[in-house]
């Protein structure tokens, strides 16, 4: 299980998603499909890396 990190942490996590997934593409898949369906697939990617990670627990009052 991941550790609870900060929103700075999943941001950063979520651009090295991007670009990961952009190498990847422009190795592996860039002869069938063009590069800007990696693009777009890639944003949806680190969109959710961003958004669904885990967050700091809250402190209750």
């Amino acid at each position: 299980m991941l550790p609870r990190m900060t929103p700075g942490t999943w941001f950063f996590m979520a651009i090295m998603v991007w670009i990961g997934f952009n190498f990847f593409w422009l190795g592996v898949m860039e002869k069938y499909v063009p590069m800007w369906v990696g693009a777009i697939i890639a944003t949806l990617l680190a969109i959710a890396v961003f958004k669904y990670g885990p967050r700091p627990e809250e402190e209750e009052e």
